[in-house]
């Protein structure tokens, strides 16, 4: 039997001696499933200088323009610039710290990142925004250094803290949501990412992250439905590929009365939808010709056996591609369909014991009535019913 594959941030005006401004930005993480918020109303109190190259606030918005179009190392050199004439106690000083991490994470570069990030959180007294951005940050360079539980760690702490940006707020809930699912806990994923939406209905990030973990329970129509809202409201690019990737999943590029076309995933897995009546609901399976038998979720036994006759026939014992073995209840399943395409009675096995929810598995001794073709060139799965 094949491998299941892994489970992937008002204050009051005041006087000053020089030009107040509020910046106000939300920026999207470039190259992760996790985002950050640059200081909602932030104000930085640098006065106003002559020269547009000497204007710490429009250096700021030129960094953030290089950012944003990957020149890293530009972009790292003017927060740099700009860093060393604030008071790095100060809360804009904070703003430009923050960025820079950012810039060095995005070029690769965890520990700079690291760094700087850590000087912020840990400075005395800093600000709750601040904090939460920072701690939320911390979480992405975890997570590129494959420490979930300390990722999950920093944006339990970022929730916890006090401030009034519900955009924030949201933020931290969607990310924590992400990494849920991402560890494979789609529950507490989509109980995250509901929050994160409640607390900011416009938020594409969270319906595209609840998308992923709805599709990871097995929820194909909730799946679909928050992946198109998320579209809706006009996403970034990272936030649009993760819904079009979920869209992309549940497609078929062709289909009829005999044959169905569908698109492979990213990573060459093949996901189908199978139900158990005509007009049933659909459930998400790896389709997996080097997989003997079908394996399900024990949730899954449930729904299947009000759709269609469900008999156990006995145990029985299979070996994971990671070399461990399991004990396996065996049963046969009346009817079955791969979309519209019938693959009559099939047996599917169910492990005895209980652990995290699983991918659904369709494996070959269930395909003996369609045909497979893979072509990896173009990346398209043809199913075909067999005369």
């Amino acid at each position: 039997m094949a491998k299941e594959p892994p489970k992937e941030v008002n204050e009051a005006s005041r006087p000053n001696e020089g030009k107040i401004l509020r910046l106000l930005s939300m920026e999207r993480s470039m190259k992760a499933l996790i985002l950050i918020i640059w200081a909602a109303s932030v104000f930085l109190c640098w006065p106003s200088l002559p020269s547009a190259e000497d204007n710490p606030v429009k250096l700021f918005e030129k960094g953030k323009s290089l950012l944003n179009a990957g020149a890293y190392d530009q972009a790292i050199e003017i927060f740099s610039k700009i860093a060393g004439r604030l008071d790095p106690g100060k809360r804009n000083a904070h703003v430009v710290i923050l960025a820079r991490a950012k810039a060095y994470l995005a070029q690769g570069d965890w520990k700079n990142a690291l760094k700087d990030v850590t000087q912020v959180i840990q400075t005395e007294g800093v600000d709750g925004e601040i904090l939460a951005s920072g701690l939320q940050l911390r979480s992405v360079v975890n997570l590129r250094r494959g420490r979930e539980k300390q990722a999950l760690g920093d944006l339990t702490a970022a929730i916890k803290v006090q401030h009034e940006s519900d955009s924030l707020r949201s933020l931290c809930f969607a990310s924590r949501g992400m990494t849920f699912t991402r560890l494979g806990q789609a529950d507490r994923g989509v109980s995250d990412l509901s929050k994160a939406i409640e607390l900011d209905p416009k938020s594409g990030f969270a319906y595209a992250g609840r998308a992923q973990a709805y599709l990871r329970q097995d929820n194909i129509e909730r799946a679909r439905k928050d992946s198109e809202q998320a579209l809706l409201l006009d996403p970034d690019e990272q936030t649009r590929k993760i819904a079009e990737k979920v869209l992309q999943e549940l497609s078929v590029s062709a289909s009829g009365p005999s044959r169905v076309s569908v698109s492979m995933g990213s990573h060459g897995h093949i996901f189908v939808q199978v139900s158990f009546s005509k007009k049933g609901k659909l459930h998400r399976f790896l389709l997996d010709t080097g997989a003997t038998y079908s394996l399900i979720d024990r949730d899954l036994l449930a729904e299947i056996s009000r759709e269609t006759e469900v008999k156990q026939i006995g145990k029985g014992m299979v070996s994971t591609a990671d070399g461990a073995v399991h004990t396996v209840t065996r049963y046969k399943v009346k009817t079955a369909f791969l979309y519209n395409l019938p693959l009559g009675e099939i047996e599917v096995h169910v492990f005895d014991k209980k652990g995290k929810r699983i991918t659904n598995l369709l494996g070959a001794q269930s395909l003996r009535s369609v045909s497979v073709s893979i072509d990896n060139q173009d990346r398209k799965v043809e199913i075909t019913r067999k005369d």
